[in-house]
């Protein structure tokens, strides 16, 4: 989610510079194992991906998620691919021209556990919509979880309304820098880290299924 991208022009960007605003989910991959097959969340499909690339940006890729060509290691991958990467690579060029704020959404309700989902691809936009509050979100959260979904949701719906009217989203979350690269993390308790999983993140510098 955000108020501009990073690829609105060198006019545009001098004009207005304009504040960002995105994010992607602690299991952004495990949808496309279930649903949506379209992510390379299997060895034959990440090495399928991965046939073009150098060698060593191959063996970079692979060794940043222990254990592949195991079949969590390669979802992990699959959403980096395709969500991950992009996340911190939009934050880091945006962030040149305007503040870019970046989150990790990771609350997720027992039954989307049991599902084998967690906190996967959209599901922030439970919380951003209020479904946690409807009915249907009542059944998903009955129990335990009821109370950490409400307050998921009043955190998310007012950092998003904050940096809706003001272009901030709050106070305790600081801007994504080259410096700090700091992630406000959505979950039970959220929290802010600082540059989680490095070695994932750099691992995809300079990637593109183009080259």
């Amino acid at each position: 989610m955000s108020a501009a991208g990073p690829g609105g022009g060198d006019a545009a960007r001098r004009s207005t510079p304009c504040a960002a605003h995105r994010g992607h989910q602690r299991r952004r991959g495990r949808l496309f194992t279930r649903f949506l097959p379209l992510l390379p969340t299997t060895e034959p499909m990440v090495e399928a991906l991965l046939a073009d690339a150098d060698p060593a940006a191959r063996e970079r890729i692979t060794a940043a998620y222990p254990g592949y060509p195991d079949r969590s290691a390669c979802v992990r991958l699959g959403g980096d691919f395709a969500f991950g990467s992009a996340a911190w690579q939009i934050a880091e060029a945006h962030g040149k021209y305007a503040p870019a704020y970046l989150y990790r959404y990771d609350f997720a309700p027992r039954p989307l556990h049991w599902a084998g989902l967690g906190a996967t691809h959209a599901t922030e936009l439970l919380a951003v919509f209020g479904i946690y509050r409807s009915k249907f979100g009542a059944l998903l959260t009955a129990g335990v979880d009821r109370r950490a979904a409400r307050r998921v949701t009043k955190e998310v719906q007012g950092r998003w309304l904050a940096f809706s009217r003001t272009g901030i989203p709050g106070d305790g979350w600081p801007a994504y820098t080259d410096a700090d690269r700091a992630v406000m993390v959505f979950d039970r308790t959220s929290h802010l880290e600082f540059d989680p999983h490095p070695e994932r993140r750099m691992a995809w510098e300079g990637f593109s299924v183009a080259q």
